[in-house]
């Protein structure tokens, strides 16, 4: 990591891009990195020429269509690591409006890519109505194991929220969707089961909707026999 990180400070001038793309992720395009970026393209185009000569970044095809690819994993993670707190969320934050205004389509069919972003930033009020969706996609394609992740990821963001009547029922949507993922991954007698429906019951009796008490119970029931 020392010799890693020595190399990036070695190219001081280029090292902001490595940190944007180490951002973005492991792989990461042109295009993209230069909605977030300041530099004009000749510039970006000779940072990242840079990058790839010192063995930092692999590239695929031309700009302004072509994708870079981390070397190795550890690279990444210095260059992220080398970001104070406060500039990664920055960094993520423009990557979301960036990706919510270039690449709609893309984030329609994956929002679990705006939601990472916006879950770093420090936004769970725009993150968690994205894992849901993206859970919920998950589901479509019985990707189960992916919903679930999806789905927990939401919940575990909730209580960065302030309590109120729409944070309760944001959850709740979670959580109903989450009982399906659980029960057809794990089988209804799973204790995950168990502990989700306990939640939905109690989400439901705050927020007086019948309907979903009936599915809290019904898990709950469902569970124990």
């Amino acid at each position: 990591r020392d010799s890693l990180l020595a190399r990036l400070d070695r190219l001081a001038p280029v090292k902001e891009i490595a940190q944007i793309g180490a951002c973005i992720g492991r792989e990461f395009s042109y295009e993209l990195l230069a909605g977030v970026s300041t530099l004009r393209n000749e510039q970006l185009a000779e940072a990242l020429e840079k990058l790839t000569e010192a063995g930092l970044l692999h590239r695929r095809g031309t700009p302004p269509a072509a994708a870079f690819t981390f070397k190795h994993a550890l690279v990444q993670d210095v260059a992220y690591d080398s970001l104070l707190k406060s500039k990664r969320a920055q960094l993520h934050a423009q990557i979301a409006r960036v990706l919510e205004k270039a690449f709609a389509d893309r984030v329609a069919n994956e929002p679990e890519l705006l939601a990472h972003h916006y879950t770093q930033a420090g936004n769970p009020a725009e993150a968690i109505p994205l894992w849901r969706k993206a859970g919920e996609l998950a589901l479509a394609r019985v990707a189960l194991q992916e919903a679930v992740a999806h789905f927990q990821t939401g919940l575990a963001l909730m209580d960065r929220l302030p309590p109120s009547p729409e944070r309760d029922a944001l959850e709740l949507s979670i959580r109903e969707l989450l009982n399906g993922a659980w029960t057809g991954l794990r089988g209804w007698a799973a204790p995950e089961v168990a502990a989700n429906a306990a939640a939905i019951r109690e989400l439901a009796k705050s927020l007086g909707t019948p309907r979903s008490l009936l599915v809290g119970l019904w898990g709950m029931w469902s569970n124990t026999i």
